[in-house]
């Protein structure tokens, strides 16, 4: 099976691993594909990008953090992926971890639908890294979150910033190859990082790539391959055009890309297929706070009357009736409170009796929002509830 010596990470030496063999510089395939990795490593953050990944049998678009030199034997794997599949019309993608001295490493692999193609269309891409949890998303909706243990405290290094298409020989994992698909292509268009504050349990200003160029002093371009890849990383692959990093999948001697990128249709894909426009805040991500609130299990607690709780520079990205909702837990009947934005309350939500404070349930109600970045604020008008997470969804 292919979880007992696959490796997503690429690499920077020569190593053999469990019969796994890297070649740099590659040369020797009849395919050529595409990677870049940044030159800076990054730890903790929040890393957001654009992409309209490819669709095909046996191809994978990614995005991933990697420890430089996990390949090596005898040294601690550290690894965080986006996985998107362009088997099933581009519908499925994975979420990872990959810890571990031990070969093979220890894995954490979530697998994903989406009600669209993730190749018809751009969709925005979320990954977000602390020391308490990790956290993935699409279109501002949360798809997995871990929460502590050996996935989110093993990880203790800075990490490099990998984008790669390629092909895989593992068809019980990535489906079946089949060459006439080929060319097939990765659009990105940004990515951007914002680092962990501890201080503030937020994330702080950091830096936006928009691909307007190629950044020679940001990224380097991958000229190697892997045992379980298909095709060579070829920097003839990597092209940035009208404000696009596009990753090519090619056949050997027709490298490139000539074409004109696919516009950004807007904040979801740019297909009617899309998902409603969704944003997901995570309760204990506040920028502010008034009060003695406790952050812990990566939610917010002891919530007393008067109390509150902001979250700065919210993207609400149509005007339009919203459903928030909430995820809470009480063991009172009594609990309440306001959505306020800039200082103006939005809408008051009592909180029911869930059954315990460990008991979480939805609970959810409609408002109105415009377009554009606000402050967002829970007010607890009475107290003694819970909160994970709140969601705004577009009706």
């Amino acid at each position: 099976m292919f979880k007992l010596n696959r490796y997503t990470g690429v690499l920077f030496a020569l190593a053999t691993l469990i019969g796994f063999t890297a070649t740099s510089p590659a040369a020797a395939k009849p395919y050529k594909a595409a990677e870049i990795y940044s030159k800076q490593t990054y730890k903790y953050g929040r890393y957001e990008m654009r992409m309209r990944v490819a669709k095909g049998s046996g191809v994978l678009s990614t995005f991933f953090t990697y420890k430089n030199g996990s390949e090596q034997a005898g040294v601690f794997w550290e690894e965080i992926d986006i996985e998107i599949f362009g088997k099933n019309n581009a519908t499925q993608w994975q979420s990872n971890v990959i810890i571990g001295t031990n070969r093979p490493t220890t894995k954490t692999e979530g697998l994903h639908t989406t009600p669209f193609s993730m190749g018809d269309g751009y969709h925005t891409y979320v990954l977000e890294w602390t020391p308490n949890y990790i956290a993935w998303y699409v279109d501002g909706t949360q798809t997995r979150r871990i929460n502590g243990g050996q996935f989110v405290t093993s990880l203790t290094s800075p990490q490099d910033l990998r984008f790669n298409l390629w092909a895989a020989n593992i068809a019980a994992w990535v489906g079946p190859w089949n060459d006439s698909i080929l060319p097939v292509y990765q659009f990105v268009n940004y990515i951007e990082y914002k680092p962990y504050v501890a201080a503030t349990n937020s994330f702080g200003t950091g830096w936006r790539d928009d691909f307007n160029s190629f950044d020679t002093n940001r990224w380097n371009k991958a000229n190697w391959t892997f045992g379980e890849n298909l095709a060579d990383f070829d920097p003839n692959n990597v092209v940035v055009k009208n404000g696009t990093l596009v990753l090519a999948l090619t056949r050997e001697g027709q490298t490139g890309y000539t074409g004109t990128p696919p516009a950004d249709g807007g904040s979801g894909g740019s297909s009617s297929s899309a998902a409603p426009t969704s944003i997901t805040i995570q309760a204990e991500s506040f920028n502010e706070v008034g009060g003695s609130v406790t952050v812990a299990g990566g939610t917010v607690g002891y919530i007393d009357a008067g109390e509150w709780f902001k979250y700065n520079n919210v993207n609400i990205p149509q005007t339009g009736t919203y459903k928030v909702e909430y995820r809470v837990a009480s063991a009172l009947t009594t609990a309440q409170f306001t959505l306020d934005r800039n200082g103006v309350g939005l809408g008051t939500i009592s909180v029911p009796n869930t059954g315990g404070w460990g008991n979480y349930q939805t609970i959810s109600h409609n408002i109105y929002l415009n377009a554009g970045v606000q402050s967002l604020a829970i007010y607890a008008n009475s107290g003694g509830f819970n909160i994970d997470w709140i969601k705004l969804t577009k009706i």
